[in-house]
């Protein structure tokens, strides 16, 4: 189990373009919730927010714009895992 799911973490999408994966986790056991993209194992954003859906929401349309870009869906497989 990773830092990350022990933190209770949830992947909400994993996306690939060319050799760089980036996913998207969300921190919701409390308040504020956090929404966490990460290239690899690097932070690139944190967005915070009172509610869940509102973080879910967010990851959504970010991930949407990603897509737009030429990123592309992959499994959350263990190589793969944060």
């Amino acid at each position: 189990m990773s830092d990350y799911a022990d933190q209770g973490a949830r992947v909400v999408w994993c996306l690939r373009r060319r050799a760089t994966n980036v996913r998207c986790l969300v921190f919701a056991q409390g308040i504020p919730v956090e929404a966490r993209v990460m290239h690899d194992r690097d932070i690139v954003l944190t967005e915070v927010f009172e509610e869940e859906w509102m973080a879910l929401d967010w990851a959504r349309v970010y991930g949407d714009r990603l897509r737009a870009q030429g990123w592309h869906d992959v499994p959350e497989t263990p190589a793969h895992a944060v």
